[in-house]
């Protein structure tokens, strides 16, 4: 399970002009509010970190914390910067279709935790 989910958060991060901005978490120097604001940061190096330390039962935890990023992106950038959120929402179609791709692999996984 954890070398699929991270194989998956690979090729994300391999989509830089989609996921350049959600590769590590946001810097207080950044958005000295963002903390304020978001209380789950989540990003891509966090998922990759969790995924090979195995904290992923199912793939729906991963989603969902594919889902968070695109979230917080939302929250916080929405009436922003509207050029975020588009993206937070084009990685998380594309971590679908992953997830889709691997969909026999992941159920296979799955059966064996």
């Amino acid at each position: 399970m954890a070398n699929i989910l991270e194989g998956i958060v690979d090729a994300l991060k391999d989509r830089l002009e989609v996921s350049y901005l959600f590769l590590k978490p946001v810097l207080k120097k950044e958005a000295p509010d963002y903390l304020h604001i978001i209380k789950r940061p989540m990003d891509l190096s966090t998922i990759k970190d969790k995924a090979r330390k195995m904290e992923y039962k199912n793939r729906n935890e991963f989603r969902h914390d594919m889902w968070q990023i695109a979230y917080n992106a939302h929250l916080y950038n929405d009436g922003r910067n509207p050029g975020i959120p588009p993206l937070a929402d084009q990685l998380l179609e594309i971590c679908d279709f992953l997830l889709m791709e691997k969909q026999d692999s992941l159920s296979e996984a799955e059966a064996g935790i």
